[in-house]
């Protein structure tokens, strides 16, 4: 089973999905305590994809750099830290994000308040071909409520996450405008806002669980392209984002 985990993970490091889920409980680990975790993740626009205007194809490209739709792999390790605190690494195909969260005991739930910062890494788009990409980094804050069984044979948890993004980068002229040109890169900045909620799941035994998580989010970004931001684009996008991971404790 861990081998089948690192295979997939292995196969979708190409992909850049914009996923980001959290798999992790509402309560924290014990102090010392380290879990490590591998998994994917998909991105899914429930809503109609932004279509060029014409000859505008500024609104997909934002689409593209901003929500990310697809498939990423995720990667994490977190600690249990004294005071009823966590914090973590994570990298989901497009991003790392670091975080640190503390949890409140109140038997029989958990709440959990945190707070990330994320490094949105460049990644070309188009894949081998170089059409552009961006980077940037955000913030989101999650709030959790949870519950857990005795020896933590299961979790569950589900709350409200937000955060934004600051988004800057470049994109290939064709890409932007139709018949543009193929040899000049336009400069791109944006900004990139979501809000929405997540359900999750950890079901195991002792060292080993398996954890599922659904986010679902709304999105609103707005960017423009060009030297003097001579083409201006806004995106609204709904997407849901499941994702499942092998946890192991120690």
């Amino acid at each position: 089973m861990v081998r089948s985990v690192v295979v997939t993970c292995c196969l979708l490091t190409t992909a850049c999905g914009g996923a980001a889920p959290l798999m992790h409980p509402a309560h924290v680990l014990s102090p010392g305590k380290v879990s490590i975790g591998a998994g994917a993740a998909g991105q899914l626009a429930a809503l109609s994809r932004a279509e060029p205007v014409r000859d505008d194809k500024s609104a997909p490209v934002l689409e593209e750099y901003a929500v990310s739709p697809g498939i990423s792999p995720w990667a994490s390790g977190r600690v249990g830290i004294d005071g009823d605190n966590e914090a973590g690494l994570t990298y989901a195909g497009r991003a790392f994000r670091v975080d640190f969260r503390h949890a409140f005991d109140l038997d029989p739930i958990y709440l959990s308040l945190g707070a990330g910062g994320s490094a949105v890494v460049p990644r070309p788009k188009g894949g081998g071909d170089d059409l552009g990409s961006a980077y940037g980094g955000g913030a989101d804050v999650p709030i959790l409520i949870g519950w857990r069984s005795d020896a933590e044979l299961y979790s569950l948890w589900a709350g409200p996450r937000a955060g934004f993004e600051i988004l800057t980068g470049s994109a290939l002229e064709s890409e932007v405008l139709q018949g543009g040109r193929t040899d000049l890169f336009l400069p791109f900045e944006g900004k990139h806002f979501f809000v929405g909620g997540l359900v999750g799941a950890k079901i195991g035994f002792r060292n080993i669980h398996v954890a599922l998580e659904v986010d679902v989010m709304y999105h609103l970004g707005n960017g423009s392209f060009g030297e003097n931001g001579e083409r201006e684009a806004s995106l609204s996008q709904l997407t849901v984002a499941p994702g499942s991971a092998l946890i192991l404790t120690f």
